[in-house]
């Protein structure tokens, strides 16, 4: 079974992340901070749903330190900020896709099956 963590400081998105996921199969954890992703990131993971609007750590900073990392897990950033400036950002930093909120079934499923095809 493919693993995602979801990282993002609203309950109400990470439950409803978690909802879908394990709706659609996935086994899913969730953490409420970039810090807190992180420090349980390792292999075990399939897949990250970050939130680019964090308290503490933003998700721009993430990207950063994952890319520093040699991160090869596949980022699909997830945010209510709708500038063009920041989708190009996140991608450049190593986002594989990019997710405004509230977030559709319907995008979610799409972008799964393209990251695990």
């Amino acid at each position: 079974m493919r693993k995602i963590i979801i990282a993002d400081d609203s309950f109400f998105q990470r439950k409803t992340l978690q909802d879908i996921t394990k709706e659609l199969g996935y086994e899913s954890d969730a953490v409420s901070s970039g810090e807190e992703l992180l420090e349980k990131l390792n292999d075990s993971y399939d897949c990250i749903f970050l939130d680019l609007l964090m308290g503490g750590m933003s998700g721009i900073e993430v990207l950063t330190e994952l890319q520093n990392r040699g991160n090869k897990i596949p980022v699909v950033v997830i945010t209510a900020d709708i500038q063009k400036a920041r989708r190009e950002e996140s991608l450049e930093l190593g986002a594989t896709a990019f997710m405004n909120k509230v977030v559709s079934k319907d995008e979610l499923i799409s972008i799964l099956n393209n990251i695990f095809k």
